[in-house]
């Protein structure tokens, strides 16, 4: 039988929800604020209507105020996308759009989804770590604005001294330092202390040092005198520029300290998070790769294979075949900082693993020609597949230790007489030297298992090289 179905439209305050019975054209339309006395109210309204279908448009915007709410009174609830609703409003309702229509038109697409066996797999199973997606989305951002500023801080620098660009891009032909050296923290500091590089040259070696931070670290005082051979042809500049150089490198020291600060944080959270242990097993990838990895995978249950994951992230390409004709095409539609942390990883694993077979996979693919980034998503789909198993044992280990532990209840309730049976004069037929044989030999523990899983990096990189 057709269930009644409640379709809702979140905004930015709000949502507007849609009360659609089976073979009606009357809807009743309510809107609720995002408050939660309005969440309440709208809580018990739902519960009122007994079973209906709950379908939401959109899904981790808007509308997680409201699947906050029902997923704290186990109310189940379906998602579509925006644009699948908007193609069904306008086959069936018309072009017009508002809030109200947008309801509707959810509630009669759940409706009609139900009625064709295809609604149970929108529904909301699995939800992400909210406070573990938003350090790492913002950790991302917070690396490409410091990327960003550190550039604005070269071009500051050429606008100032050449000489002064050359030699911290390690090119200066009297100068012995032979790398970049801008995004030292030494020399943002200094260049946050001493703007003005005219300054510069009546500096003592202490008071650069103290504008440095005041560490004597190794090499700190070779620095000094390669940077005092070029003070002398630093020339008068503005107070604008002054005021730019040292907005920039203050920019930059406060991004990498924030960024350092939640490392440190992401590094306390995730102590007991058996995903993230078991992926920073790998060396090579660290714990931004580690966590970004389980904060957008969500639940490694939600793929059935690992070729579903390397399509959730960008590393495969997707059929596409027409009549007679067969072929691939790129896939565009992926999770862009899914794929990026398993390139990441790609890079990470292939320079810290040289001795690896993935390591000589990728070197051969690229002496026989094919471009470096191809290569390295070559090695990020094989990561794939070996993450995807050994996250999925995990849950494998997970389920076996609680059957063995709900097994050995039920033989402990057997040989106790208090299993419920029909037949009251049932005893146990476990001898007591079976029982006595297995005392204290109960099956290990999911964390003992773990640590056996991340020990060594043999058993995920055989499973590479079986398809690789």
């Amino acid at each position: 039988m057709l269930r009644n179905a409640v379709g809702l439209d979140p905004e930015a305050k709000g949502f507007a929800s849609a009360y659609v019975k089976a073979g009606e054209e009357k809807v009743k339309i309510k809107s609720f604020l995002s408050g939660q006395e309005d969440l309440g109210r709208f809580i018990s309204w739902v519960k009122k209507q007994g079973d209906v279908i709950i379908a939401i448009e959109g899904s981790n915007g808007q509308s997680k105020p409201i699947e906050k709410a029902l997923r704290a009174e186990g109310i189940v609830f379906y998602s579509f996308k925006p644009a699948d609703v908007s193609k069904f409003r306008k086959a069936v309702l018309g072009q017009n759009k508002n809030n109200k229509r947008d309801a509707e038109s959810v509630a009669r697409y759940a409706m009609a989804l139900e009625s064709q066996d295809k609604l149970e797999k929108y529904q909301r199973v699995f939800f992400p770590d909210e406070e573990l997606r938003m350090l790492t989305r913002g950790y991302e951002q917070k690396s490409k604005a410091a990327t960003m500023e550190v550039n604005r801080l070269w071009k500051l620098t050429r606008a100032a001294s050449v000489d002064l660009y050359l030699t911290l891009g390690g090119k200066h032909p009297e100068n012995e330092i032979r790398e970049n050296i801008i995004q030292k923290q030494s020399i943002l500091q200094l260049l946050s202390e001493k703007p003005d590089l005219l300054e510069w040259e009546g500096l003592s070696e202490e008071e650069f040092l103290l504008a440095m931070g005041s560490r004597n670290y190794k090499g700190r005082m070779e620095l000094i005198k390669e940077l005092e051979k070029i003070t002398k042809t630093f020339e008068p500049q503005s107070a604008v520029l002054s005021y730019l150089i040292k907005n920039s490198a203050e920019q930059v020291l406060s991004l990498r300290r924030q960024m350092r600060e939640i490392r440190q944080l992401l590094d306390t959270i995730t102590q007991e998070n058996e995903a993230v242990q078991l992926l920073r097993g790998y060396k090579g990838i660290s714990t931004i790769t580690a966590t970004t990895l389980t904060a957008e995978i969500i639940d490694i249950r939600r793929f059935s294979t690992d070729d579903n994951l390397a399509s959730y992230s960008g590393l495969c390409r997707k059929e596409y075949s027409t009549g007679e004709r067969s072929g691939e095409a790129t896939n565009s539609v992926f999770n862009r900082r899914l794929k990026d942390a398993f390139i990441n990883a790609a890079k990470n694993f292939v320079r810290f693993n040289p001795e690896s077979h993935l390591s000589g996979y990728c070197r051969n693919l690229i002496k026989g020609g094919m471009k470096v980034t191809e290569a390295y998503k070559r090695v990020a789909r094989a990561l794939a597949r070996t993450f995807f198993r050994r996250l999925t044992s995990l849950h494998q280990a997970d389920r076996e230790d609680e059957g063995a532990d709900e097994m050995k209840m039920r033989e402990s309730d057997m040989a106790n007489g208090n299993s419920n049976r029909s037949d009251n004069n049932h005893s146990s037929n476990i001898s007591s030297f079976s029982l006595a044989h297995n005392k204290g030999k109960g099956p290990k523990k999911s964390s003992e298992r773990h640590s056996c899983l991340i020990g060594g990096e043999k058993a995920g990189l055989s499973v590479g090289k079986e398809r690789a």
